[in-house]
């Protein structure tokens, strides 16, 4: 893969995990929705959050989306700057990249089955499916 796709993969997802940290945040009460970095139209009410993670949709293996999704997404940061160093085999984020479509297809069927207009999670699921389109790119 390209160096700059890496790069750019690995800003992408500490973005992602800064917004599920915003997230788990906001739904466990020790921030407020209203953060001076988060842009306006990503601002989360409390009940937003509520809604969501109160379902099945909300956890999985009994852990918060959000909570999971920041350590996951952090990772993930690591290991595409470590494969853009060369200390990570290519194949590892593909397929962490691969896991990231697998269930972002589930939370997002779960957002629409929910009726759930949550700007933040098609946020972050937006920046997986370009991460892992920048992944399948630079194996053509």
């Amino acid at each position: 893969m390209i160096t700059s796709f890496y790069l750019i993969g690995a800003l992408l997802a500490l973005a992602g995990g800064a917004l599920s940290f915003y997230f788990y945040g906001v739904y466990k009460g020790f921030l407020s929705g209203k953060q001076w970095w988060i842009p306006s139209v990503c601002q989360l009410d409390g009940q937003t959050c509520i809604v969501i993670m109160n379902t099945h949709f909300g956890k999985i293996a009994g852990i918060p989306n959000a909570l999971s999704g920041t350590v996951f997404l952090l990772l993930y940061a690591a290991v595409l700057l470590g494969t853009d160093q060369n200390l990570v085999p290519a194949s590892i984020p593909l397929l962490m990249g691969m896991f990231t479509m697998f269930i972002g297809v589930y939370l997002v069927y779960g957002l629409v089955k929910l009726s759930a207009r949550c700007v933040v999670c098609l946020i972050v699921h937006s920046l997986n499916l370009i991460i892992f389109t920048l992944l399948i790119i630079s194996l053509l």
